[in-house]
């Protein structure tokens, strides 16, 4: 089975040319990799030419046309009567409504760009392979070259001559494979680059559109609306709060407002006349006899006073007790 094989191998290679067959096993390499750049530029024209034969301008009128109507499922009957990227985005943009679709339209947007970038990778690998391999062919050739110079010595320079002439046939296959890669791979990129920017284009439009008609009401917008109507609460008027000393024993009136720093003090009604000495008790105070002037000027000054201070507990004493019967 080898030696067929190889039979079968040298029969192949002996209907190859001639350069071709001076080349060396890299010559073969190099013709792989040339099939393959043949096979993604031919299938990526014409994925490219069947896109811009579609037309899809007018189905993204109507599209638009009909959002500003209000008229989702008219939109996205437009949306599919093409199959472009542009318009799959847009169908799944008008799905998630009244939702956000932000995110759902970005990861299509970035698949559909992936799916029509499909062969570039193949393309830069061979650009950037093809001139290695050439140059690793003709290096193997001049040292096929020295090994004859070493053996039948500088008498016979025409073998040697005409093996590095061989050697450089493989550096000039693999630029030729590299530029006939480079060319279609910088087209088909300069294509993903306005097919990128033209469906940002249409989401820009789109999340316009959504947003001039309200068509996207989540629950960010929620919120934004309590927050509104919390902030129109907070500038109307507030009424007085109930004052601290109203469900306490303490003696003030405490009265202050939200978003004030002011505090009013003041006394409660029934500690207001407390220290007011009533009728009653002056009378006590002046119950001795003060008709003879001598007696008037002849009273005790302290004892006057403890007499006062009596009559101001007393009274201090009975109003205590009138507001025990009252509670």
């Amino acid at each position: 089975m080898v030696t067929d094989s190889t039979t079968l191998f040298q029969e192949i290679q002996q209907t190859m040319p001639q350069w071709f067959q001076q080349g060396g096993i890299v010559m073969w390499l190099l013709l792989l990799a040339s099939f393959l750049t043949s096979i993604v530029t031919l299938e990526r024209l014409s994925v490219w030419l069947g896109y811009h034969l579609k037309k899809e301008h007018f189905a993204l009128n109507d599209c638009f046309a009909s959002l500003n109507r209000h008229q989702k499922m008219h939109a996205l009957q437009c949306c599919g009567t093409i199959d472009t990227p542009a318009l799959n985005m847009l169908a799944h943009g008008i799905s998630a409504l009244p939702f956000s679709p932000h995110e759902k339209m970005q990861s299509y947007a970035e698949k559909q760009v992936s799916i029509m970038s499909r062969g570039q990778s193949l393309l830069d690998t061979v650009i950037t392979l093809a001139p290695m391999l050439g140059i690793l062919g003709t290096v193997l050739g001049i040292i096929d070259s020295f090994n004859i110079l070493s053996l039948q010595g500088v008498q016979n320079p025409t073998a040697v001559v005409g093996g590095i002439a061989q050697a450089l046939i493989s550096t000039a296959m693999g630029l030729s494979v590299a530029l006939s890669a480079l060319l279609p791979y910088n087209l088909f990129r300069s294509c993903i680059q306005k097919l990128t920017l033209h469906l940002e284009a249409v989401g820009s439009e789109f999340y316009h559109i959504c947003h001039q008609k309200s068509l996207i009401t989540n629950q960010a917008s929620k919120v934004m609306q309590m927050q509104e109507e919390s902030l129109k609460n907070s500038s109307a008027p507030q009424k007085q709060t109930d004052t601290v000393a109203e469900c306490s024993e303490m003696p003030y009136h405490y009265e202050f407002k939200d978003g004030s720093d002011e505090i009013g003090v003041n006394l409660h009604k029934e500690m207001v006349d407390l220290n007011k000495p009533s009728q009653a008790s002056l009378l006590d105070m002046y119950a001795t006899d003060i008709t003879h002037k001598s007696e008037f000027y002849g009273v005790d000054e302290i004892k006057l006073q403890e007499q006062q201070e009596t009559a101001h507990l007393k009274q201090q004493q009975a109003d205590a007790e009138k507001n025990d019967e009252i509670k």
